[in-house]
């Protein structure tokens, strides 16, 4: 490996993903020359980028570069936004994604597990992806609060989004050995689980009201958690495969009043209309490894968009790589999604679901700067990822890994 001689410092930052010329960062930073593919409109041919203090001040194809600020040449390449990945479990042991045998787990806290040392830290930045939402397994009915986060930097502070970032439902039949044992006994036990958060705030509500008069209710951190869902202060991330259990969630929806996105949604182009019209979002196959698949189900993504269904893709890493996150959505545009709706699916997107779009998923002005160079089309196998930036940064550069 060519820094396996790196020491000090530079060891430091490549152990947590960096690539040792992170440790200097410039105030104000320029790129010229490339197709810069925003997600926010149509490309800009051979446009310019500018950076200052981390965050873009400049976007086009006419815009001036200030003096003294630092110019990276890229002629003849492409630039899309870092990548938001929006299903992942890396960042913590995988003895520590379910808390087995509980079956219902919502005060589980994945900040709680993070290990900012994942060698998987460093292969996302390598394949262009700079924020991931990360966080429990589908083990449980319900498994606890997923953290949104950078793929990059060694402060925790800076690299978190959002703390609060979905609760995790799993659908489907679970283990034979516990209750409940099938669909039906899972949306039982969820309905069961929210009616209990309904009491339970309720109760709070009525003595906060009566003026905190008596014995307090008896706190318990799993309803707190949950009554964060139904405050629409988190939103509920469902894994779910079956075309039944996503009419489950969406009955479920109707009743709470819960914001939902579907993940994985294998069946969820089955009931498109049904999904679309309560406005839920889907976090979609990762197509690239599951060629398997029916070729309804590998159209299923391009069934959900043409319903006006808001979609992302995702790995589930470490399942599979993120590196491979740009090319589900580059299987998608063989079934017939436009390169640049694709292209919004790994970026603007992803980050629309997870509540952080405002900060990144496309390249304009007043968000951070966290962007992808490629050698060639963003979209194609053979092109590569030839520098990274985050935060205004360069955390990634091939040319260094060449030597």
């Amino acid at each position: 490996m060519p820094h396996a001689k790196t020491s000090g410092i530079a060891g430091l930052l490549l152990l947590i993903g960096l690539s040792p010329l992170a440790s200097q960062s410039e105030a104000v930073v320029a790129l010229r020359g490339a197709v810069i593919h925003t997600a926010a409109g149509a490309p800009i041919p051979n446009g310019v980028i500018v950076v200052t203090n981390g965050k873009i001040t400049a976007v086009g194809a006419d815009v001036a570069i200030p003096s003294g600020a630092k110019i990276y040449d890229v002629g003849g390449k492409e630039i899309i936004p870092g990548m938001l990945d929006n299903h992942s479990h890396i960042g913590a042991l995988s003895t520590d994604l379910n808390d087995f045998p509980m079956v219902v787990g919502p005060q589980h806290r994945f900040i709680d597990a993070l290990n900012l040392e994942d060698k998987d830290w460093g292969e996302a930045v390598k394949g262009g992806v700079t924020t991931i939402v990360t966080g429990p397994g589908s083990g449980e009915n319900v498994s606890g609060e997923a953290v949104v986060i950078k793929t990059f930097g060694a402060d925790l502070g800076k690299r978190l989004l959002l703390e609060k970032g979905g609760m995790k439902f799993a659908m489907g039949p679970k283990s034979r050995e516990r209750y409940p044992t099938t669909s039906m006994g899972v949306a039982a036990n969820l309905r069961a689980y929210l009616i209990k958060t309904k009491e339970y705030t309720a109760a709070a509500k009525k003595w906060d009201d009566d003026g905190k008069k008596g014995t307090p209710p008896a706190r318990d951190l799993g309803f707190e958690a949950m009554a964060d869902v139904l405050a629409h202060k988190s939103y509920v991330r469902a894994h779910v495969h079956s075309a039944t259990d996503v009419m489950t969630l969406l009955r479920l929806k109707d009743e709470f009043g819960f914001d939902l996105t579907l993940h994985h949604s294998t069946e969820a182009y089955k009931v498109a209309a049904e999904v679309a019209k309560r406005h839920v979002s889907a976090v979609v196959l990762p197509l690239g490894d599951r060629i398997g698949l029916t070729e309804d189900a590998m159209a299923g993504p391009y069934v959900l968009w043409k319903a006006g269904v808001k979609i992302a893709f995702h790995t589930d890493a470490p399942v599979i790589s993120q590196k491979w996150l740009r090319l589900c959505a580059a299987l998608a545009m063989r079934y017939g999604i436009p390169e640049e709706e694709a292209l919004k699916m790994v970026t603007l997107n992803a980050a629309e679901i997870a509540r952080v779009g405002s900060r990144v998923g496309s390249i304009e002005v007043g968000k951070d700067a966290d962007f992808v160079v490629f050698s060639g089309p963003w979209y194609e196998p053979k092109s590569r990822v030839d520098l990274v930036f985050g935060d205004g940064t360069a955390i990634y550069d091939r040319t260094l890994e060449e030597k």
